[in-house]
């Protein structure tokens, strides 16, 4: 009889981690606001999401309720799928996100709050059974005129559309990410944290961060075998033959 856990560290499919990246925002660039988040020990929650996110009220902070802090589930060796310029036929995601952020252990994200979120298929031709259920709870809780208080409101941030829809023939299918969602800003915990920044990047990151400078971090875009050895202590000379450069005038050996 094989453990369960024996399986998952075994399903190269399947993430250890869910991460968080930044973009630039506000003028404020990824890496200004990686340096932010550092700094003040906390995600902040900034957009609604999910089935009801249309509730969102920017000047009055009692009714954003939907408003959550994104993770995908990602091994780490493929972080670097999710950022830069993303399209379906033709059509580009409308946010770019960049290779900085955090990794957190899924046993610690579970701890924090952070959930899986659902995918409910919102194709036409289909019966929506499901997704007509949710327009139902989300009319009752509308209909009391107190909806950001309602049980269901910290239900509904974590369900998602996925398929094509309506006339305009609306798509979504951003399944593939394996989100999980915080309701509002997130208090990062003491420890037990990767920092992901690109290699080139780390020493304005450390000169531009409070603290002591001891943490540990990974370059996105870097390979799976880079990652363990950079998280066990090695050198990059320790692991490539060409982590330096030749002396000047060497010789060529063939």
């Amino acid at each position: 009889m094989t453990e369960i856990s024996t399986i998952l560290h075994r399903r190269t499919d399947l993430s250890t981690f869910v991460v968080h990246l930044t973009r630039e925002s506000e003028g404020r660039s990824p890496l200004d606001n990686l340096v932010s988040v550092f700094n003040a020990d906390v995600l902040e929650a900034r957009t609604a999401y999910g089935w009801t996110k249309g509730f969102d009220v920017p000047t009055d902070v009692t009714q954003q309720s939907q408003r959550v802090v994104c993770f995908s589930e990602t091994p780490l060796e493929h972080i670097h799928l999710l950022t830069g310029p993303i399209s379906l036929w033709g059509t580009e995601r409308s946010y770019r996100l960049a290779p900085y952020g955090i990794a957190l252990t899924k046993v610690t994200a579970r701890g924090l709050g952070i959930n899986p979120v659902w995918y409910v298929d919102m194709t036409v031709g289909r019966d929506w059974v499901v997704s007509d259920a949710l327009d139902s709870l989300r009319r009752g809780a509308a209909d009391t005129g107190d909806f950001h208080n309602q049980p269901v409101a910290k239900l509904l941030p974590f369900i998602e559309q996925m398929g094509r829809w309506d006339v305009k023939g609306s798509i979504k299918e951003w399944w593939w990410e394996r989100e999980w969602r915080h309701i509002g800003n997130l208090q990062l915990p003491a420890s037990g944290i990767i920092w992901l920044c690109p290699e080139a990047e780390i020493a304005a990151f450390r000169a531009a961060t409070v603290g002591d400078g001891s943490l540990t971090w990974i370059d996105p875009t870097w390979g799976l075998e880079r990652i363990i050895a950079h998280l066990a202590g090695f050198e990059d000379h320790d692991v490539s033959p060409f982590a330096n450069p030749p002396a000047a005038g060497a010789d060529e050996i063939e």
